[in-house]
């Protein structure tokens, strides 16, 4: 194996995009394939912390901007996408390294993973359908969800009804978790690397980036904009962590102090889960971040896959 294909995963706010920069510069020509759930948003980049320009340094990054918020989009669309955008990476001669926390994304384009080719039962659907109408319902499913699957249950956003019922026909429709789906085996050789951090640390970095969208006004300027655009406070709330929390702040029912502890708190628990799900892969090499040696940290994951792809 020459040249693996690469995937840097973790929890969020440890640096993911800053590595797989600093990879791709190292190892050029190479591109990066978004793998957050959240970051594929059109016009939410703010609470989502896509990846700037200025942060990307030149290098190209795909699956970004595939759908407005609000909208369906799901795993399998997800995967038909990552795939098609991995043929055109490979085709260049590129070095593809995809980048994210979302565990069952990641695991659907490494791993082959298909979560769109269970049938729905159209009955089921539509007495689930009718639950999801009411708060209690959206619950109740989500209460399912979690005794079915934990593992899905801790990766998949539990107050969106869509995404709920469908991992619920899922299970209807094949035995076993959702993490073994799969329909095809998993293609090229990959090298994933985990990036992690200790918790004094973390939550500090959290508390630092969820400070500045909202003392900066950036989070509020966006959600005006998107307001302006016509996109409804449901979708903008249901688009990431810390919209939810803004539309709060805008509408005056909470301070700023109570918006940035809100979404702080949020923020640790998926931290806290996407965790839990990557610890569980034993072929992750796990690095640990550290904000003053970046450079470093890129090097050592670079000699990682470089001792991978002489084997």
């Amino acid at each position: 194996m020459s040249r693996p294909r690469v995937a840097v995963v973790g929890p969020t706010c440890t640096g993911k995009t800053r590595l797989a920069v600093g990879l791709a510069l190292r190892r050029q020509p190479a591109e990066l394939l978004n793998a957050d759930s959240r970051q594929l948003r059109s016009g939410t980049a703010v609470a989502t912390f896509r990846p700037t320009p200025e942060e990307l340094q030149g290098v190209r990054c795909h699956l970004l901007d595939l759908a407005p918020p609000g909208a369906e989009y799901t795993v399998a669309q997800y995967a038909t996408a990552a795939r098609a955008a991995l043929v055109e990476v490979d085709r260049r001669g590129a070095l593809p390294i995809v980048v994210g926390g979302s565990g069952l994304y990641v695991r659907a384009l490494v791993d082959g993973l298909d979560f769109g080719g269970a049938p729905p039962d159209p009955a089921a659907r539509s007495a689930r359908t009718a639950a999801a109408a009411s708060p209690q319902g959206v619950r109740a499913l989500a209460a399912e969800l979690t005794r079915r699957d934990p593992d899905a249950a801790a990766t998949i956003d539990l107050r969106n009804p869509r995404r709920v019922i469908r991992a619920l026909e899922i299970l209807d429709a094949r035995p076993g978790p959702l993490r073994d789906a799969r329909s095809q085996p998993a293609t090229g050789g990959w090298v994933l690397i985990g990036l992690d951090t200790v918790p004094a640390t973390h939550r500090r970095w959290i508390e630092e980036r969820v400070s500045r969208i909202f003392r900066d006004g950036s989070l509020l300027r966006e959600i005006d904009g998107l307001l302006a655009a016509g996109v409804s406070s449901e979708a903008i709330a249901g688009s990431g962590i810390g919209y939810a929390e803004g539309l709060a702040l805008r509408a005056g029912e909470v301070d700023a102090e109570e918006a940035v502890a809100r979404t702080v708190q949020r923020t640790r628990r998926y931290a806290k889960a996407q965790r839990t799900w990557f610890r569980r892969d034993q072929r992750i090499r796990w690095l640990e971040a550290d904000s003053s040696h970046a450079g470093a940290l890129a090097d050592e994951a670079a000699e990682v896959i470089a001792a991978v792809a002489v084997r």
